[in-house]
């Protein structure tokens, strides 16, 4: 396989990765949410439960306006997170767990254990944390 070759296989290999783990996160998760609404309740739970604005959430996924929106919404309407206004400057549109999502924390954390321990089987952390620094670059390269 020449240069460009294995260039090309390695960006689609990257796409089929991240189809793959969306896929086992949404089929074996048992909850009823989909891994980009468990990266923004994660992401929520990192950051203390809220208030969290949903320009922050946009900027962390490195999504649209409207992705972010219609993330929160969904997750709004399963339960799993509350929106407000913020009470000193009504533009901005805060995110906060609710009770609901801090009992499924955990069972998220799991889930996501398991599917990156199953990433990684053979690795040894070094290679592990050699991967890591690789994709950092290839996406500080397209960013």
């Amino acid at each position: 396989m020449d240069k460009m070759q294995n260039r090309q296989a390695v960006s689609f290999l990257m796409k089929l990765i991240a189809d793959r783990v969306s896929t086992l996160f949404s089929v074996h998760a048992n909850v009823p949410i989909t891994a980009a609404q468990g990266r923004v309740l994660m992401y929520l739970e990192a950051c203390g439960g809220g208030p969290v604005s949903q320009r922050d959430i946009e900027q962390y996924l490195n999504v649209s306006h409207t992705t972010a929106k219609g993330l929160l919404q969904r997750l709004e309407e399963k339960g799993f997170v509350r929106t407000a206004f913020d009470a000193s400057d009504g533009r901005v549109k805060n995110a906060y767990v609710t009770e609901k999502a801090h009992e499924c924390r955990e069972k998220l954390s799991e889930h996501i254990e398991r599917i990156t321990g199953q990433m990684f089987e053979g690795f040894e952390p070094e290679e592990e944390g050699q991967l890591f620094d690789m994709l950092k670059r290839v996406y500080s390269n397209i960013k």
